[in-house]
């Protein structure tokens, strides 16, 4: 029977053969052409999953520079989101920073950039890395894949590093920015009663100098400096008060006011530290998470000149010269000889005996001791060159200087500087500091013109008027020295 059945099998074959044969050679040339063309359409049997064409350690190694380009073909929006995250970005935040360079300093102080910056670091290397995990994840089925991803994964980890330290540091200046500087728009810090309408165009600044080392607070103030600006001109005038100024005024019903009714009985100095060690004195001044003591301060010398004062910025000296050596110091040209004290404490050198004539170079320890000298002459010499000193360090620094110097500068800013003013108006303040054409006036409330040993504070204010005024009016004052 089987033998039979593959008999009947071969017996019809033949036959349908045949048959096929006959209907093919029946079969129009035109029909034949178009059935071809039919079976061409089809589509061609589907590759393995996972394994697209291409160079897979070629697409990680584009992946590495330019995240997501490699992706753009399997996967559009992830390989668009990744391109912008990776490469847009950045260039979009370095080309803003650049429009920005005249004032880099105030970039570098900026709390809201700090945090921009440590997020576009964070998201360049994590686009990379997602960029070739899709890579990774396209080529799952390839041979060593995982290797050359392993391989692709270290080097964007390596190119990282400078990014992410950078983030890193830009991570502990924001933290001592926010220690250092204030919000912004701050109120002003004291108003005299019923102030002349006019003087409310000129803000006035207090720059103080203490005699501490770093992270110390308890300093006496033996430099003092209002700062006043007419904002509309960008005009500007430097006055100092001597440190031995004496029976400071206080406004009535003010808690010092209460304890000194006929004036502080110590030098103007001394007013910090006089506070620090009196527990109600800070518990009455605290304000805002400013520096009691300087409120204080702020208060007596604004009462006692009638001129509002807007902020204050405080320095421990001896902490600023790591400022100034950071951004590499400064020259200073003298027209004679000045003795130097023979030590001043965290000096980094000796120093010399004396300095002059002609051009200086200033470092820290240098600056420093030329600040605090007045073994020649005196207090009021010595205010002199405080201000002499913020002009050059204004003039000479340069916004490269200070980014160079970036971590060092804030870490020094940390222990030696606390302020009202918010960061970009510190900012403002050094680019005005270092324009020697808008510090129009500079003068010292010194003898003859007062006496601070028994000082007249009715002329005091007649003078402090009459420089705002000139502020306003770009005339002289016929104050300054």
């Amino acid at each position: 029977m089987p033998n039979q059945c593959r008999a009947d099998r071969r017996g019809v074959l033949p036959p349908i053969a045949g048959l096929l044969a006959v209907e093919s050679a029946a079969m129009p040339q035109e029909s034949r052409t178009h059935a071809l063309d039919r079976l061409g359409a089809f589509p061609a049997k589907p590759g393995r999953p996972g394994a697209p064409g291409g160079s897979p350690g070629l697409q990680l190694a584009v992946s590495v520079v330019v995240p997501g380009a490699p992706s753009v073909r399997r996967a559009p929006v992830v390989g668009a989101l990744l391109l912008m995250l990776g490469i847009v970005l950045p260039i979009v935040t370095a080309a803003w920073a650049f429009s920005r360079r005249d004032d880099l300093v105030g970039l570098a102080l900026d709390p809201r950039f700090l945090t921009v910056v440590i997020i576009v670091g964070l998201t360049v290397v994590l686009a990379r890395l997602f960029a070739i995990a899709e890579v990774a994840h396209a080529f799952r089925a390839t041979r060593a894949i995982g290797a050359k991803t392993m391989v692709a994964t270290l080097v964007v980890l390596a190119m990282a590093t400078p990014v992410l330290w950078l983030a890193f540091r830009a991570n502990e200046a924001r933290s001592v920015v926010a220690d250092v500087f204030a919000a912004e728009d701050t109120p002003a810090l004291f108003v005299p009663a019923g102030p002349a309408p006019d003087t409310n165009q000129v803000t006035n600044i207090l720059l103080l100098g203490g005699d501490a080392g770093p992270g110390r607070w308890g300093l006496r103030t033996d430099t003092m400096i209002l700062v006043s600006i007419h904002e509309a001109s960008g005009r500007a005038a430097l006055v100092s008060i001597p440190r031995n100024l004496t029976r400071l005024q206080f406004p009535p019903g003010s808690p010092m006011a209460a304890e000194f009714p006929n004036g502080f009985d110590d030098l103007t100095n001394a007013v910090f530290p006089y506070v620090s060690t009196h527990e109600n004195l800070i518990t009455a001044y605290s304000r805002d998470g400013l520096q009691p003591e300087a409120l204080a301060l702020t208060e007596g010398l604004g009462y006692s000149l009638d001129v509002a004062i807007d902020d204050y910025a405080l320095v421990n000296m001896q902490g600023f010269l790591e400022v100034i050596d950071a951004v590499g110091g400064f020259t200073i040209e003298l027209s004679e000889s000045v003795q130097l004290p023979p030590s001043i404490p965290g000096g980094k050198h000796p120093i010399p005996t004396s300095i002059g004539p002609g051009l200086v170079e200033m470092d820290g320890t240098l600056a420093i001791a030329y600040a605090r000298s007045r073994s020649q002459d005196s207090d009021y010499q010595r205010m002199g060159r405080q201000r002499q000193l913020l002009a050059a360090l204004g003039t000479q620094v340069s916004a490269s200087d200070a980014v160079g110097g970036f971590s060092q500068v804030t870490g020094a800013l940390g222990d030696s500087m606390r302020t009202s003013l918010s960061s970009g108006e510190f900012s403002d303040l050094l680019d005005l500091l270092g324009d020697n054409t808008a510090i129009g006036e500079s003068v010292g409330l010194i003898p003859p013109l007062i006496e601070p040993g028994d000082p007249d504070y009715a002329q005091i204010r007649v003078i402090i008027d009459a420089i705002q005024q000139s502020l306003i009016s770009g005339q002289p004052s016929g104050y300054a020295g």
